[in-house]
């Protein structure tokens, strides 16, 4: 594998304009080199491996969070065929925090170094949910040899640039 995402995927999805919204956005890097810290769930919480069967439950969580801005709302029957079929998905690289009841965390990655979608419940906010499943995201690219993770947030995304930035991301390009 590389260790670093190449310049023309890189390209190819910066120029891709999310499905319904054409913000102003953020890429974000983190280097791997530098050690990843763990994080630890809350309480009442856990990480689920990622498999089909979670797959509607977690489309739902990011719609419900996506309604809100920042993202795309899509109905599964449409993202769960081209997330398949896309030559960067790799359930290995998707992350699930659930409850006793449903899913509240969904982080969904690609092959190259970088993370596609990260979405936290609204109840679970502020509670280390989102910097946990960075944290997996970020260790499985160090087994994998990743030098660097990439991701993009939206120039208005406040509250997700402070936790990336805790996490040990910075801005390295914005594109409008």
């Amino acid at each position: 594998m590389r260790s670093s995402p190449s310049s023309k995927k890189w390209a190819a999805c910066a120029r891709r304009p999310p499905l319904s919204r054409n913000a102003p956005y953020f890429r974000m890097r983190r280097d791997l080199h530098r050690p990843v810290a763990p994080a630890s769930l809350p309480s009442g919480v856990h990480l689920l491996p990622f498999d089909a069967p979670l797959a509607p439950a977690c489309r739902a969580l990011m719609n419900r969070v996506y309604a809100a801005g920042f993202g795309d709302v899509v109905a599964f029957d449409d993202w769960w065929p081209r997330l398949t079929a896309d030559a960067e998905y790799d359930p290995a690289l998707c992350f699930a925090v659930a409850d006793a009841h449903r899913i509240v965390g969904f982080c969904q990655c690609w092959t190259e170094p970088f993370i596609k979608d990260i979405v936290v419940g609204v109840d679970w906010r502020g509670r280390g949910v989102a910097t946990a499943l960075l944290t997996a995201a970020m260790a499985a690219y160090v087994a994998r040899g990743a030098a660097y993770v990439d991701l993009k947030t939206d120039v208005d995304n406040l509250v997700a640039q402070s936790v990336y930035r805790r996490a040990g991301f910075a801005i390295v390009e914005r594109f409008d």
